[in-house]
């Protein structure tokens, strides 16, 4: 049932929850508070029920009976102040409040805006944000980019990226279709002493990125729109091609890279960006949303950064995320920049700046720049369990039956130390901090489809919120280390190797609305190293050299070999990886990707029963393609806007 989304303004934020009843929504206090409002703040300041509703009422103009002024007026309500549980310091402070209007107005303004917008007390947004606060955490920096063990390069799937989502599916697979994982081409283009140290394609993507140890980047894969920088569009590029920057070719060498449905970005080891490929929603970055495609790579816009005449750069950029049509990027300092479609609350703004194009049409507020985002929130009974405190029944909600979230006071400090984008929603890890007592954040936003923001809803979010489940004393020696987001799921592993799965990736079933200890690998004593999510497979792979996926594989992304079913409704063994030690996967659309380590003989007898595939070996289906162009069926630079039915 299609779900209607809302802007979000301010620092209190909101997402779908459960209503409330009527008896506690109704408003008894201006800003839209209700009585459980009421009743928190009674709570929480030991004042009785009547005397808070004055408080409100009063609306900081002070009421007339203190220590100092008996007397309640007219007003019953006033004269609930006069009782002795008022005659202490607050009561004072709102005697004397109305003198002291003047100096505290534009302090307090920006939560009033925030209140009247939703509806709701600044007081509230204040108090609580204050009384979860645990100061800012001092973080163990530079951020990295990714890090993987070096080795060799296998797919699983098809090469011929123009089929999966449109054509059917052969019966007998062909010699560039893979039905388990197979090297490419180890000798024939990468050399034996070349090693791959990054992986990259995404669960909307029919195209990839492979860096090796040296720096250098190749792309294959789809290429309708020209995200692979080679110049030229074409259908599929089926060899994996050496990309470069247009004029500094083999001066840049490269170590992240991030793939979306419609483009690529590199990340530069000198700390600078480059994109290429599908602009409709500004997802390149480049600063110019009128440009709707590009065909070669070119330097993104960064907000604050500047290039020194050394080549260093001031805010150097470590990491990449892209969605279908968003991009997210970290820089060495852990803070996060988005830019493209604000949809769902991509951008993490607090937004998506819906507005009507047509009758049935609806356009969004996207962003075609890197721009920083540093508002980072939980929701209001978050901050309330891990203050100590509990819960009123119908409370965490306001009176539309939406969850109340507040800031976090060190949101403009907090570092993240990596990230990963699904079709429509991130997901980010915190920096590890210095002292190490500090147990990692977990922060999720975008589309809440299937519940794969871990919040036990399905309801978007416009800022990272903290994913509450994944912290507590469970994970005080067990934190969170990396996450990896699918189409609508998100897997999180610990330092000791459990994955915990959130969302949907199979066609049938039940959605997991909570995140949820995959037990069968727990269970087995399994210490997971490597996770991986796509449109519709899920993988993990063990320290002990144990690969297992599960969920629908119909080019064989799943990796079961010839067959075998291209389905698993629980994990299911990858034979041919068996004893393989692989440090990374990568799921896409119609393919996998791994990292297999080649270090000693033990791996490369594990390696014999790997089968492999050279240029040789797919130079019919090469001479194909070459005579195969773009059908245009899926491009974007088509579309004059993104929009959807109301």
């Amino acid at each position: 049932m299609p779900r209607k989304r809302k802007s979000a303004n301010g620092t209190e934020v909101s997402s779908s929850g459960h209503p409330r009843s009527s008896s506690s929504s109704a408003v008894l206090a201006p800003g839209g508070g209700t009585l459980s409002d009421i009743a928190k703040l009674s709570h929480t300041l030991g004042l009785p029920v009547d005397a808070v509703t004055a408080i409100m009422n009063c609306q900081g103009q002070g009421v007339r009976s203190s220590r100092r002024s008996a007397g309640g007026g007219d007003d019953p309500t006033a004269a609930a102040a006069v009782d002795p549980s008022m005659m202490n310091v607050w009561g004072d402070f709102m005697a004397e409040e109305s003198a002291t209007t003047t100096t505290t107005t534009a302090a307090a303004s920006t939560n009033d805006q925030a209140a009247a917008s939703s509806k709701q007390p600044a007081a509230t947004i204040t108090a609580t944000a204050t009384a979860t606060s645990s100061g800012p955490r001092s973080y163990a920096l530079p951020i990295e980019p990714p890090k993987s063990t070096p080795g060799l390069l296998a797919q699983t799937g098809t090469l011929d990226a123009s089929v999966p989502g449109r054509s059917a599916i052969s019966k007998s697979p062909a010699t560039h279709e893979f039905e388990c994982p197979t090297l490419l081409f180890p000798t024939s283009i990468f050399g034996p002493n070349t090693k791959i140290a990054h992986i990259a394609t995404s669960p909307t993507a029919c195209h990839s990125v492979a860096i090796t140890t040296d720096g250098m980047a190749y792309g294959w894969g789809r290429n309708e729109t020209g995200q692979l920088g080679l110049g030229y569009t074409s259908a599929v590029v089926p060899l994996p091609t050496e990309l470069s920057i247009p004029g500094e070719e083999g001066e840049i060498t490269f170590v992240a890279a991030g793939v979306g449905k419609y483009h690529t970005i590199l990340v530069a080891s000198n700390g600078l960006v480059y994109a290429s490929g599908g602009n409709v929603c500004g997802q390149l970055g480049i600063n110019n949303a009128g440009v709707k495609q590009i065909e070669k790579f070119r330097k993104c816009a960064v907000m604050g950064q500047l290039e020194e005449e050394d080549g260093e750069v001031n805010v150097k950029i470590v990491q990449v995320a892209c969605g279908e049509e968003v991009s997210a990027l970290l820089c060495s300092s852990g803070h996060l920049y988005t830019t493209g479609s604000s949809e769902y609350g991509l951008l993490g703004n607090g937004e998506t700046g819906e507005y009507i194009i047509t009758a049935g049409r609806l356009g969004y507020a996207n962003c075609a720049k890197f721009m920083r985002r540093s508002i980072f929130v939980q929701s209001e009974a978050d901050a309330t369990a891990a203050a100590g405190g509990t819960t009123a029944v119908g409370g965490g909600v306001d009176s539309s039956g939406k969850v109340k979230c507040v800031s976090l006071e060190d949101g403009g400090q907090i570092s993240l130390a990596s990230i990963s984008c699904g079709k429509n929603h991130f997901v980010a890890i915190e920096a590890a901090t210095t002292s190490g007592s500090d147990v990692p954040r977990v922060f999720t936003w975008g589309s809440g489809d299937y519940g794969c923001l871990g919040h036990g809803i399905q309801a978007d979010e416009y800022y990272p919120r903290l994913v509450g489940a994944l912290r507590g004393p469970i994970f005080a020696n067990n934190h969170p280390v990396n996450a990896v987001a699918g189409s609508n799921c998100t897997l999180v592993r610990t330092k000791h190797g459990h994955v915990y799965y959130v969302g949907k990736h199979r066609q049938v079933g039940e959605a997991t609305m909570r995140f949820t200890l995959i037990d069968a690998l727990a269970n087995n004593s399994h210490n997971v190293v490597a996770i991986g999510a796509g449109s519709a497979t899920v993988f993990c792979s063990t320290k002990a050299g144990v690969t297992v996926s599960w969920g629908m594989g119909s080019h064989g992304e799943l990796g079961y070999g010839t067959g075998e079913n291209k389905s698993s409704a629980k994990p299911k063994f990858v034979n041919v990886l068996d004893s393989c030690l692989v440090s990374a996967v990568a799921c896409g659309m119609g393919h996998t990707l791994f990292l297999i380590r080649n270090e000693d003989a033990e791996d490369a007898k594990a390696l014999k029963k790997v089968p492999k595939v050279e240029k040789d070996d797919i130079a019919q289906f090469v001479e194909q393609i070459k005579g195969k162009k773009s059908d245009g069926a899926d491009e974007p630079a088509k579309k004059k806007q993104k929009s959807k039915k109301k």
